[in-house]
């Protein structure tokens, strides 16, 4: 083993990814090196920011409002696999992984973002957009955006096998966005049951998208990319779109 582990590696362990072996190597390590020590530390300390500014009783609280609003309550129905958890008591703070000091987010013109939160099973964490992310059993997702300059957002998923499966819409539109700059939560959480790829799509736009044309257009993106969901680029949903992939257990 080098003389220091790297960023990369603490990372990891902190944020308990190491497999067993390389975990055990590493914390030894880190147990006898002071400078190995102070990055873990700092690590820590970013975590302990992260969770002070989002402090379960406000997360909540804000989610309860959210639910208190028909308009955004995502669909209730249950297709492709996908389980829309209703009850407020199945919704959950999660938290960035401890390698992120910030929330990942997707940057979209005008101030504009969106935001991927995976919790329930294994450790708590934020998504990048574009990345793929292992999903524990029973694990739960939550999706944010900031608006910006758009005045609507809709998500949907997309499984291995291209179906397209609505998530939050309202009457077959995209919903109205929140009044305010500030970051938005959509209500409760997501399940994604079945095995395979399960790639999110929130899609920001100035005008209401129908649910259908966004889906017609995911199901040629789907076929475009040789019905590989994991090698999907974008939707041409005609909205700002932030992706994220999931592969589910």
């Amino acid at each position: 083993m080098s003389a220091h582990l790297s960023e990369w590696t603490l990372r990891r362990l902190h944020a308990g990814e190491l497999p067993g072996k390389e975990a055990e190597l590493a914390r030894t390590h880190a147990s006898g090196c002071a400078q190995c020590q102070e990055l873990v530390k700092g690590l820590e300390a970013n975590q302990a920011r992260f969770e002070a500014e989002i402090p379960f009783e406000r997360f909540e609280a804000g989610v309860e409002r959210a639910l208190n609003k028909p308009k955004a309550r995502p669909s209730k129905s249950l297709r492709n696999g996908v389980l829309v958890a209703m009850a407020a008591s199945v919704l959950l703070v999660v938290l960035v992984r401890p390698m992120l000091s910030q929330p990942p987010v997707n940057r979209l013109k005008g101030g504009a973002s969106a935001e991927l939160r995976v919790g329930g099973g294994g450790p708590q964490r934020g998504v990048l957009p574009g990345d793929t992310e292992e999903l524990e059993p029973g694990e739960k997702v939550r999706l944010a955006y900031v608006a910006g300059p758009y005045r609507y957002v809709l998500a949907v998923s997309v499984d291995a096998a291209g179906e397209v499966s609505e998530l939050y819409a309202q009457d077959g539109m995209s919903l109205p966005v929140e009044a305010g700059q500030g970051r938005h939560w959509l209500p409760d959480s997501v399940v994604f049951t079945g095995s395979g790829y399960e790639r999110v799509v929130t899609v920001l736009s100035e005008h209401p998208l129908s649910v259908e044309a966004v889906r017609a257009s995911a199901r040629r993106a789907w076929e475009a990319a040789g019905g590989k969901v994991e090698a999907m680029t974008t939707l041409g949903s005609g909205g700002e779109e932030t992706h994220w992939l999931l592969r589910k257990p």
